[in-house]
Order: structure tokens, then sequence, then C-alpha cells
């Protein structure tokens, strides 16, 4: 697969040549760009070219007063080997623009997309503007690949130019790729210290584990940029968007290579780019260029050093660089480079950490940024310590080399020795900048960071100076970073470290911008693009926080488990319950058997009578427990995706990376929070947390009053002194997004859409906190103020400890974790053992163990889930079978959702979503579907208790479902949904039979009703009547028998007992038939009798219910066919409210 592309008129550069170069013919007036790639689609192979071109050399036209618009003419033409044409593309397009256009970096894009069979092309491409003299050609050639079944391949390699443009002057969705409009860069030019950017696609992986490797090589063929990744087995095909820093590369072309590897099979894709600027002059003294050649013959192999002295003399820097930095890039950057005149090595993370300045980063910055600062790579250091004492022993006095062995004496943490070694090169060179340099990093190193300063500034490396100001913690310290930002544009990681500064000050949208001119820099910064979508999720973007996160964990593997858990719960807050599936499925494909079935284990939130259900069942049953298992629980049944499980599982993942050694295997935390999810209130040995939720605070309260004096006086004593922090604030954890506030009235782990990722996480840091003790130990006479913040069950303090409470679960519970070191897994703590006191309280710490509390716990509520979203819509259901077509049942149900809540101000429409799903008895899902539901309001006349009935008719055949019931009110993003088990009768079965009765609000005669009996029946799903309000049912008998003369006879007799309430002064205010007789006593009976001269009837009965109280009811409704001798009987339940 080679496509031959090149392409500019005016801006062209000269490629050295490579397998996938020809001959390009280029002429033309028009400053024109094209670059042609090869592409596998859905269809097949496909080609793309893409054009580029200034706007400012198109002929404008004006339109109106604000729009200007140009045309242009391309032509391609495609020849095959023969000279035949076999493709031709071509017609005017229509460029228009609201301003006037004079700037040459505003450009036209176009492509063309087209199939051509497997071969080799010769194209020309023609574009003429139209209204000026200006076109442009381009002659080239292009290689149509045949993507073969199950062969591992790239695409080829389609440059970019942006990413998501905010300003689009052309068709969007043609330039689509990975989800992102892709803008090409065909002329393959980066500049201004961009990163290099692309976009390659990798087909036929078939879910094999892969690795994919991205190199970029200098034009001797070095490595100077190597990136390699190791994927997992969950897809078939993959699409890269990448960028890749370029900062430190001088001018020139580059060659950018991608490799796959599954097993013994490679693909590799590769194309040549060019670093745009002036040439850099570079250049070896005599002496210096016999030096190289000794450190080749030295340290690299005799074939590197005849190869070196075959290089032009001009040449012979770059040659060194690039065959150093390949192999060891410290003595590269610290020596080469500044020998050569390529630069300085730079002041990064590793150094810091290095000199000592983890604990300054804690504090300037958070405390998390510090942790994650990386260490030196010992034998890295080692060998360019080696190489350097090497170039010494040739030239003791060479400053640079006196530098160098500085400088990688301090990326070792050596500092006394850094020092000595920059003091010797200033004695040599007391002006030479990189040492200075050096000596203001030995500075800081010492926590001088005044004479740091004076050093950076007298070096003239002034982003230095400002990154010692900001460090040193004297002044305001944001406006140093601010300013050594503003020095040093591209720094590799000064933009991070703000915005991790800006986001601990809660400073969200500059936090955010700070983030993404990071990204910008180093697109390859993944930390950076974690944090962007976590900012962002904070601001309440939660649709682009999802973006940002499934490009990060699809593209880079390793962060793929840490962006599993956000992007679940992301998914879950916008209900892209889907997308939240697939994301599962996805990674249930990388998991081991064992891993999966423990993941899948419904016993982690099952109740003890389901378990046994479980296990009794045959293998092949157990599958379709599981399924109604789950779906029983899903809050949302009429969509496809169900919440509740992926709640599950998004809890699975957090224990994982939480309360998980191997990611494998959890410890007794993991099993509490899968069944109980979020606590509200969490403290911990390392995090005490007084509780403050009122909620929290009852549940402590009553533990509390439970407590005997004796077992308080056992639990302080146990605890020892206790310490808590006057308001520390820091971004911990390892997923970086822990905000840990903590002081008397700290922030309890309540369950909100933040919280999931600003829990903290870590164990125990076994670190002293600032604080006041608290009480002192075996303190008599202690209050109950102590007993807040700290476990209500005997612990040793000092081993790792922790607490959480779920005020919801079982009447509010507490749950006590210890674990036996700091970095241990963490269980239910023992029984506390030895002294008098403890036996004295044996007895009571043996029925409040953790253990015990969650095994009672379990058997009264199994499991807990809070629906994710803006709250939980209630509404009113009811549903009600009658007899239906073809044999089958006619099954209506009845939607009343409350209004008044739901009204916007000044609107006349509320809209909602109704929703059903009917599951057969193996809960398979039969039918499904959500459609909007508008209800007109008069906005000054909707009082409160104000239903939006509505009703759904369904045929379907007798037999015994699952009905789940869904509303949904966009506007507020809240919903609700229940789900039930019903029967469906049969009333295809010949013999006497009654309908379900339907309780209703109003029944009219209306002649255009088809159904019922020529009568319109409004239901009240609430089954609920107003005091003095008339009660009205509504059924249909079947199947009367029809006597001699043709006419049925039947009597009704209706039956209303209170269950719950008394009757009084019931009276019928209308009913079919004729009365019969009302007795009124504990249950009042009414009877009427009909004839007709068919055999279904359709009946209603309207009654006033007097004085009756309010309560629970049943209606009776028995026929008796006086023909048939048949009686038939139904009941339904109504309640008379306040």
């Amino acid at each position: 697969m080679r496509t031959l592309i090149l392409f500019i008129f005016f801006a062209f550069f000269p490629l050295q040549a490579t397998a996938e170069e020809g001959r390009v013919s280029l002429e033309g007036s028009l400053a024109l760009g094209v670059d042609a790639c090869s592409f596998r689609g859905d269809d097949g192979p496909y080609e793309e070219v893409v054009i580029r071109f200034p706007a400012a050399q198109l002929a404008f036209e004006t339109r109106g007063d604000s729009l200007f618009v140009a045309r242009y003419v391309p032509r391609l033409e495609l020849f095959d080997e023969n000279g035949n044409s076999v493709k031709r593309i071509e017609g005017e397009r229509v460029f228009s623009s609201a301003e006037r256009i004079d700037d040459p970096e505003h450009f036209v894009y176009d492509i063309a997309r087209f199939q051509v069979p497997a071969g080799y092309y010769h194209a020309v491409l023609e574009v003429k503007a139209v209204g000026n003299n200006r076109q442009g050609r381009a002659v080239f050639s292009i290689e149509a690949p045949e993507f073969k079944t199950g062969q591992l391949a790239f695409s080829d390699l389609f440059f970019v130019s942006e990413i998501d443009p905010s300003s689009q002057h052309f068709e969007a969705e043609s330039f689509l790729k990975g989800g992102h409009v892709l803008l090409p860069s065909p002329e393959r030019e980066v500049g201004g210290g961009a990163p290099l950017r692309f976009y390659v696609e990798l087909y036929e992986i078939g879910r094999l584990a892969h690795s994919v490797r991205f190199q970029v090589r200098d034009r001797f063929g070095y490595v100077v940029f190597d990136h390699r990744r190791e994927f997992p087995t969950y897809r078939g095909d993959a699409k890269f968007v990448e960028g890749i820093p370029l900062r430190g590369l001088s001018p020139g072309t580059y060659t950018l290579s991608v490799e796959a590897r599954i097993g013994d099979q490679i693909a590799r894709t590769q194309r040549d780019f060019r670093i745009a600027g002036s040439p850099v002059e570079l250049s070896l003294t005599a002496q210096q260029q016999v030096l190289m050649e000794k450190i080749l013959e030295r340290f690299s192999t005799p074939e590197a050093a005849r190869e070196y002295a075959k290089v032009d003399a001009g040449e012979r820097a770059v040659f060194m660089y690039g065959h150093y930095f390949e192999r060891v890039p410290l003595f590269a950057q610290a020596y080469i480079a500044p020998v050569a005149g390529l630069g300085n090595r730079e002041m990064g993370m590793t150094m810091l950490r290095a000199i000592g300045l983890e604990e300054t980063l804690k504090k300037r910055v958070d405390k998390t940024f510090g942790e994650r600062l990386p260490e030196a790579d010992t034998l890295a250091v080692r060998m360019a310590r080696d190489m350097v004492d090497f170039v010494l022993k040739e030239d003791p006095r060479d400053p640079r080399a006196l530098t160098a062995r500085a400088l990688i004496a301090l990326e070792s943490g050596a500092l006394v020795e850094g020092e000595r070694w920059v003091r010797k090169a200033l004695d040599i060179a007391p002006d030479l900048p990189e040492a200075r340099n050096a000596l203001g990093i030995v500075g800081m190193g010492r926590g001088d960071w005044n004479g740091a300063v004076e050093k950076f500034q007298e070096a003239a490396y002034w982003t230095n100076a400002e990154l010692a100001r900001f460090l040193s913690g004297k002044g305001e310290g944001l406006e140093y970073l601010k300013a050594a930002v503003g020095r040093d544009s591209t720094h590799p990681f000064l933009h991070y470290m703000m915005g991790r500064v800006l986001e601990r000050r809660g400073e969200l949208a500059e936090s955010a911008v700070a983030y993404r001119r990071q990204i910008a820099v180093d697109p390859l910064f993944a930390r950076a693009r974690f944090d962007f979508g976590r900012v962002l999720f904070k601001q309440g973007r939660i649709d682009s926080a999802t973006v940002i996160w499934r490009d990060l964990m699809e593209a880079r593997p390793d962060f793929r488990s840490l962006c599993m858990h956000p992007l679940l719960e992301a998914y879950l807050n916008i209900g892209e319950t889907g997308k939240a599936h697939a994301l599962i499925a996805e990674e249930l494909r990388t998991l081991s058997d064992e891993a999966r079935a423990r993941v899948e284990d419904i016993s982690l939130v099952a109740g003890q009578e389901e378990v046994a259900a479980y296990q009794r069942l045959e293998p092949e049953e157990q599958a379709q427990f599981v399924r109604a298992f789950w779906q029983k629980r899903d809050p949302t049944p009429a969509t496809p995706g169900n919440e509740r499980l992926v709640e599950h599982y998004r809890r699975v993942v957090y224990v994982l990376q939480n309360f998980s050694k191997d990611g494998r295997k959890w410890d007794r935390r993991g099993d509490v929070y899968i069944r109980y999810g979020e606590p509200a209130h969490v403290s911990k040995r390392s995090d005490i947390r007084f509780e403050t939720d009122a909620r929290v605070v009852r549940v402590k309260e009553r533990l509390i009053a439970a407590l005997s004096p004796e077992a308080k006086q056992e639990i302080i004593a146990r605890i020892g002194r206790l310490r808590t922090s006057t308001r520390d604030v820091e971004i911990e954890s390892e997923l970086g997004e822990v905000v840990a506030v903590s002081d008397f009235e700290s922030i309890d782990f309540e369950m909100n859409p933040n919280r999931v990722f600003f829990a903290r996480q870590s164990d125990d840091v076994n670190t002293y906190v600032r604080g006041k003790e608290l009480f002192g130990r075996d303190r008599p006479g202690m209050s109950e103020r102590p007993m807040r913040g700290i476990p209500l069950y005997p612990v040793n303090g000092s081993e790792p400890w922790e607490y959480w409470i779920y005020p919801d679960v079982s009447g509010g519970i507490e749950v006590v974790f210890t674990a036996l070191t700091p970095k241990g897994d963490f269980d239910f703590p023992d029984v506390s053992q030895g002294r008098k006191i403890a036996r004295f309280n044996q007895r009571f710490w043996e029925d409040t163990r953790p253990e015990v509390v969650i095994s009672r716990a379990v058997n009264a509520q199994p499991d807990r889930y809070v629906p994710v979203g803006k709250g939980v819509l209630d509404f009113h259901s009811a549903s009600a079978d009658f007899r239906g077509a073809d044999d089958k049942s006619r099954l209506e149900v009845y939607y009343g959702v409350p209004v008044l809540d739901a009204i916007d101000d000044g609107g006349e429409e509320v809209v909602f979503e109704r929703g059903i799903a009917l599951f057969d008895s193996s809960w398979t899902p039969i039918y499904r579907r959500l459609e909007p539901m508008p209800v007109r309001v008069d906005v000054g006349g909707v009082e409160a208790g104000t239903l939006a009935i509505d009703e759904l008719a369904l045929q379907v055949l007798p037999g015994r479902y699952y009905l789940g019931l869904q509303i949904n009110h966009p506007a507020s993003g809240r919903r609700g949904g229940y789900t039930q088990e019903l029967v469906v009768e049969d009333y295809a079965v010949a013999g006497l039979k009654i309908s379900d009765i339907e309780l209703a609000g109003r029944v009219q005669v209306d002649s255009l009703a088809t159904d019922k009996g020529g009568v319109e029946v409004i239901s009240l799903p609430s089954r609920t009547y107003k005091i003095g309000q008339p009660v009205v049912i509504y059924y249909e008998v079947y199947d009367l028998k029809i006597d001699d003369f043709g006419q049925t006879k039947y009597r009704v007799d209706y039956r209303i007992t209170p269950r719950e309430g008394k009757l009084s002064g019931v009276q019928v205010l209308r009913a079919l038939g004729r009365l019969l007789g009302i007795e009124e006593k504990a249950v009042v009976t009414i009877s009427y009798e009909r004839t007709g001269t068919g055999s279904d009837e359709y009946n209603y009965l309207e009654i006033d219910p007097g004085e009756s109280k309010p309560g629970r009811y049943e209606i009776a409704v028995a026929i008796t066919d006086l023909n048939g001798e048949q009686t038939a009987e139904k009941t339904v339940i109504f309640f008379i409210g306040e």
C-alpha cells in the first residue's frame, strides 16, 4: 500500500527519496496542496484526494450586504498503467464567507472520495479559480491497495492541520474521521512549535492482543521519537487520532512510521514530513569531530564510526545527536546538543524529583502531582555518566562536558556532586549559560530560591527563574507560574502544572484552558487529557467529558481502566445507557473467564433467597435467571439499556481500582461497596471526617445512644490519639481526582455526580495532619462529642481503619473495616479481647460485629440503588385486560403523571416521554417503545394533584408477562419507572367471562368511540378519589347465553368492602340495567338486572361514596348469566383520599 504524492506549487520543499515517492510534476499560479490516501470502508477500499489552497487567491463576488462568494473548478482524472482513463471527477464548487478574506493562512479545503480496483494509477489534478487566471496542476501516482480479509493492515497516514476547528468554511462531514473533524495538511509540514498531528486506521485486528509503535526518524534513519502501546483483546479495527510533540527537533525532513504487531503478523505504514523553519547552523570543530569519532568507536560500533566518517562535516552534528538520542538520550541532550548548537537539556519533572522538590510540589501544586513525579532511569544515567567521563578524560577542561556531568549528577539527585562539577565548569567558563543554569538548579535543590533565580537570570533561562519564584512560595505564586508559561508557551509540563493549581483553587474555567493548552503542546500528555475531562465534568459539561475519556481509553491502553469508572458514571448521568453497555461488553472481552465470572456474580447484590434459587437451577437455566434478576431492577424498562446493571459494573470497576491489589480480587470493602454503593459518609485513620449531613448525624446519634458507658470507654481507649486538619485542600489519589477538604465541619461523602470522582482512595498515607488533640487516652468523663469521626466499634488507633455510614440501608448502619498494615487488605475487625473492659463488653461487641451488621442488613435490604440523574419522577400506573381480536387479548395500560411540578414558567405545554416494555415469562422483550407525550396545560388553573392521563393498548396473546412502564421529563431530566408481573387472561375460551375492572374518572357516551360499546372512558391510574368525588368503574362481559327469543338476561351484583376505612351514605348515580336493590351495612351491595340482544355487554357504574371515610376499598363485580346459569367475578381496589 503506497500512495505517491507531492503537491505544492508555491511552498514546495524537496524530500529525500523514499520507497513511497516518485516523480511529481508541479506547475500553476494557485498555491495548491494535494495529498492522497487509501482507506478501507464498509463498502470496500477507497481513495481520498484532498486539496488545500489560500482562499485569498480566489475571486470573490459580493452577494447582499454580508456574503462573499467565490467559485473554483477542480478536475481529477486517473489513468491506469496503460494510459487509459479510468476515473474522472469534476464540477464547480462554491466557497462563501461572511467577511472578505485577505489572510493567506485562511484556506479552502476540499476532498474527493472514490473507489478503484487495486493497482497503480497515474493521477492528474487541475484546479481553476473562476473569475481570475489562477490555476494549479499536480501530477502524482496512487497505489490502491488490496486489503485482504484476516490480514493485519494499515491505511495510509493522513496528516492533519487542525482537529475539530471552531470555524468551518467547508463540509464538515466530509472530513469526519474517528469521531472528529480532521482538516488535512497536504503539504505535510509542521511549524511554530506545533505537534505533528495525523490519523491512521488499523484493520483486521480480530480482537487479539496487539501492539502499536509510533516512531519518528531523522534523515539518517535514527529514531528521535519512540512510543509503544500494548492493547488488550477487545476490538476488531482501530482508528488513531494522534499527535506527537516535536520540541527539540531542528527544522528538516523526518519520517513518521507506525507499526502494529499481532503474534507473527506485522503491518507498517510510513510517510515523510517536514519541520518548517530556517536551517540551524550546526557545526563541530575539527577537534570535536575527532572526539565524536572516538566516542562512536568506544560506545557504539566500528560500523557507526565508519558511517560517521562518510558524512559531510556539516551534517556530523545531526548524525551524532540522532545516533545517541536513539541510544542514550541523556548524553545526547546534556552534551552533544549544546556542543552542536541544538539546545540544552531541559529541567524536566524527573529532575524536579531528583533534586528533592517532591514535597515542595505537593505544597505548591498538589499532593498527587508531587507523588507522580517520575523517577530517573538509573541505567540511562549511568551510561550517560560513563560517556561524559570518557569525554573528560580526553579533555578535562571541556566546560560543556563538565556542565553535562553536573546535570547528569543532578538527574540522579547528587546535589553535592553536581555543584562540584558545575563550579569546575564556571571556573573555566564563568559566563557559560548552561553552567549558570545548572547552578540555579542546584540552588533550587538546596531551597536557595533567591540564589537560584539570580543564576537563572544570569543565564537568561527566564522560564526556570519564574518557576523557581513559584516554588519558593513567596508572593503571588500563580502569577509567577503564568509568567513562566508566558516565557515558554510550548513548555512540556508547565501548562499542566497550572491546570492543577487552578483546579485546586476551584477556578475550573481557567483550569480547563490550561489543560487544553497542555494537550495542544503535547497530545501524548495523557494525564492532562484525563484531568481535562474531569474539569469538564465538574463544570457540568458531561457530554464533552465523555468524548475526552472515550478517546483517551481507546488510544491509550494504559489509561483504559482509569477512564472506565468515570466514563460509566458520566454515561449514567447523561442517560447514554447504550454507550455504557457497549463499553461494558468491550471491557468484559478483555477479562479472563475467572475474572468475568466474578464480575457477573449476582450473589454480590442478591438476597439470600435469590441466591438459593439461583443455585438450585441447572446451569442451562441460570442465564435466564440472571437476565430476569437484572431486568427486574431496571429503573428505565422502556429503554434498551439497564441503568442498574451499568451501575453494578461501575461499582465493580471502582472496587477493582480502589480496593484491589491485583485488579482481580478485592478486599471486604469491595463486597459492601458493590452491594450498597457509595456511602453517605466515610471517615478513616488518615482522613478523619466529622459527621455533618443531617441523615448521617441521626444514624450516628442513634448508634451512640445504644452504647453503654463502658463501650464508649473502650472505643476511646483503643482508638488512641486523634488528629484532624484545619482545612487542607488537595487534589489526591491515583486517579488524580480527589479534592480532599478536611476541617471540623468537613465534607461528607454524599452521593452526587462529582462525589464518585472526588473520594479519597489511598488506604493510609501515614502522614501527620495539622490539627489539635481531641482527647487523651482513657480520659474519664468523656462526652459524646469525641465519638464523632471515629468508628463505634473498638479498633486499634495504630492500625489503618475506616468506617462507612449508610443512612438509607436497613434503617441506617455503620460498617467498620480495619487492616493490619497501611498497604494491607481491609476486613471486618476482630472482637476486642484481652483487657478487662474488653471482656466486660464482649457480649455486646459480639452482637454488633460489622459482619453481623452487614448480615442483618442483607436480610432486610439485599442491595441499594439510587437512580442517577436530576431526581425521580413519580407517576401512577394501572392496567386492565379485555378481549381483543383474533384470539388475542387487549392489554390497556394507563399512565397518570403529576403536571404541576413539570410546568415551565409561562409554558402552555409540558412534554413528557411515555415508555412501555413488555417481557415474556423468560424476561425476553417482546415490545418496547418510548414516545413523546405532550400535555396542554392552563398555567393558572392547574391544581396540586392534577394528572396528565394517557393510555396505550396492546394486542397480546394470553399468558404471563412482565410489564415495564416509564415516564421521562426531558426538560428537568427526571425519570421514573416501574416493573410488575401480570397475567393476561384468555378470553377466547368458551364460557361466561368478565374483563378486568377499569377504574375511571369519567365515563360518557361518545358516538365516535370504536371500542368499549360506544362510551369514552377516562381512566384513573392513581385509583384514588377525592372525598365526594364519584367512583366510576367500567368492565365488559363476554359470552352471555342467548335464549330462544334472541335475548340475554343476567344479574350484576356489586359488592363494596372496606379494607381500611368506613362506608357511609353510598348512592348509585349511574348504571345500566334495572336496580334490584341496594343494601348498606359494613359492606354495601348493589344489584341490577339487565337484558340485551348480544352475547357481549359493556357496562359501567358510577356511585357517590357519600360520607365514606378515607381509606382502602374493594369493589367486586359478580355476573350471573340467568340463561346459562354461569357466574363470573372480578375485583378491584380503590382509595378515597383526604
